[in-house]
């Protein structure tokens, strides 16, 4: 399944109104390299987005969901923004998609959180004149956006973009699954049965 075309067009406005001229070139240069994969790439192999153009989906909710918590927080939303579309991005080295959805050799070796930084390092780096500063918060954003060293991330959110980010990923991951379990279950009552990762039984819509 192919994603809806409209999808790829929602984020390509988001990056063509981006005001930071350094994060903007930046972003391009991303969909530029990458766009024909992210179109079409899952978001995990099992956990949520599980799917063909989850990853691109994925990446757009955070999208508007962070645009407006930026604006209602004031902080700035060129970089939440950011770290809405490079967070996941070594999903694309971390995951193979060929049909069947696997771990590749650098995946299983590095992680995709490690494939990430790496990327974007490397990208920003082909771009003259790009400031240090602004690299790494970028970088710190793919490096902290799972929320705590538990969690797998090296550190934890230490700007506001970033914790904002992290705090939408994880969000949105886990009403995904909530979703997806309250559709699939099939049992009678008005309550699901009980989901091993989120750890709880969920409560039906009304009309279930």
């Amino acid at each position: 399944m192919s994603p809806n075309p409209e999808m790829w067009d929602e984020l390509s406005g988001r990056v063509a109104a981006v005001q930071n001229p350094w994060i903007r070139q930046l972003l391009e240069s991303v969909l530029q390299r990458h766009g024909e994969r992210l179109k079409v790439w899952p978001a995990a192999m099992m956990v949520h987005h599980a799917y063909a153009g989850g990853l691109l989906e994925h990446i757009l909710k955070l999208a508007e969901v962070g645009g407006g918590l930026a604006a209602s927080y004031g902080v700035d939303p060129d970089l939440v923004l950011a770290g809405a579309i490079l967070h996941d991005l070594g999903k694309l080295e971390e995951l193979g998609h060929d049909g069947a959805t696997t771990y590749s050799r650098s995946g299983n070796l590095l992680g995709h959180i490690t494939l990430g930084v790496k990327m974007v390092g490397e990208m920003a780096a082909e771009i003259a004149g790009f400031p240090d500063d602004l690299r790494e918060r970028l970088e710190h954003m793919v490096v902290s956006h799972h929320g705590a060293r538990a969690l797998g991330s090296p550190v934890e959110p230490m700007t506001e973009e970033a914790l904002i980010l992290s705090a939408i990923d994880d969000l949105d991951a886990t009403l995904h699954q909530f979703k997806r379990h309250v559709r699939e279950d099939s049992g009678e009552g008005e309550f699901t049965a009980y989901h091993t990762r989120l750890r709880r039984v969920l409560l039906k819509p009304s009309g279930r």
